[in-house]
């Protein structure tokens, strides 16, 4: 027997062996796609980090869809977004803050963390060089390589302590734009035949101008990067 012939007929097989009745679900009260029967969203855990709110329940207990809201860490999005847009400010990383520590930073405190993920966001070059050499279409695929890659790199890879956890995540925060844009620009270079450009973060850029400058060096407006921010 041939071994693709195999392949397919392994393949085929699992149509018919793996079915499971409609039945049989609702038998042993499983909740697909983490849903309750009524469409309401099945309580897996407590979090005081983020809330979704998409539905209320009638009188009678039925579900009714309303407005969705968007809570992070008890602030509605749009009571947090609506300031930055007033003001003008780049917010991506007081919203950061926020979520990590579950306060909005001072002054003192924004500048001193935006100096923070300013100074991790560089690559190591064995990390660019790694990049490089995936030359994938597949950025979700290639962030998850690096971040294994980065591992190998750390100093202290297994300490879950909270002091460490918080510096890798703050880190991992740094260097995900910096890891998307150079992906993205090396399949830019390695399929579509473009010339590869290796920008390094700016100091003193927010996240959002950074990435655009990784991607597009100078070939972005102001309007751009806060609407990416």
């Amino acid at each position: 027997m041939k071994k693709e012939y195999l392949i397919y007929k392994l393949s085929d097989a699992v149509k018919n062996t793996c079915k499971i009745p409609q039945e049989t679900f609702q038998e042993y009260g499983v909740k697909r796609g983490l849903r309750n029967e009524d469409g309401s969203g099945v309580l897996v855990g407590l979090t005081n980090i983020g809330n979704v709110v998409g539905y209320d329940r009638d009188k009678d207990g039925k579900l009714q869809p309303c407005p969705g809201k968007l809570f992070y860490r008890g602030y509605e999005v749009d009571d947090l977004v609506s300031p930055l847009l007033k003001e003008k400010r780049f917010g991506f990383e007081e919203i950061a803050f926020l979520l990590l520590s579950g306060e909005l930073p001072d002054k003192e405190e924004l500048a001193a963390f935006r100096e923070l993920l300013n100074d991790n966001m560089p690559l190591d070059h064995r990390t660019i060089v790694h990049i490089i050499d995936l030359e994938g279409s597949n950025i979700m695929n290639i962030l998850a390589r690096c971040v294994l890659e980065m591992y190998t790199f750390d100093p202290n890879p297994d300490d879950i302590s909270r002091d460490n956890l918080m510096r890798q995540s703050i880190e991992l925060i740094a260097k995900f734009p910096t890891i998307i844009a150079y992906a993205y620009n090396i399949y830019r270079h390695s399929v579509q035949g473009r010339s590869l450009h290796i920008r390094y973060p700016i100091e003193n850029l927010s996240i959002a101008e950074n990435f655009l400058f990784m991607l597009k060096h100078d070939r972005y407006t102001e309007l751009d990067a806060r609407t990416l921010d």
